[in-house]
C-alpha cells in the first residue's frame, strides 16, 4: 500500500499538483497499522506440521468422500451439485493446508 501512495505522490508532481504532506503522514501511518495487524495475526495463526498434516488428511479424506458420493445422487441436480461441491472445496482446503513448511516456502504470500 506504501508503494501504490508513493507512486500516487510522484504522478501528482509529474503532472504538476501539489503534493499535500498531510497525506504521505497518513499513508505511512496507515502502512505501519497494517504490518502491524498481518504480524499479529501470523503470530496467533501459527500450526505445527504434525496440525498440517492432520488438517490435509482429513480434508483430502472428505473431500473425496462427498466427491464419490456425489456420483450416487448424480440424477438428483441438486444434491448432485451440494455434494461436488462441498467435495471440490474441501479438496481445495487440503491444499492449503498440504503446505506443511507453513511459511518457509513462500513468506510473502
Amino acid at each position: 500500500m506504501e508503494k501504490m501512495n508513493q507512486a500516487y505522490e510522484k504522478v501528482k508532481m509529474l503532472v504538476g499538483m501539489e503534493v499535500d504532506e498531510d497525506d504521505h503522514e497518513a499513508a505511512s501511518s496507515s502502512a505501519l497499522q497494517d504490518t502491524n495487524f498481518i504480524d499479529d495475526f501470523n503470530r496467533n495463526c501459527t500450526l505445527s506440521t504434525k496440525q498440517r498434516f492432520y488438517g490435509f488428511a482429513i480434508c483430502l479424506a472428505a473431500g473425496l468422500t462427498c466427491t464419490l458420493l456425489s456420483m450416487l445422487v448424480f440424477f438428483h441436480p441438486i444434491k448432485f451439485g451440494i455434494t461436488f461441491t462441498l467435495g471440490n472445496l474441501l479438496s481445495l482446503g487440503s491444499c492449503s493446508l498440504g503446505n506443511i513448511s507453513g511459511g518457509l516456502r513462500c513468506p510473502n504470500v
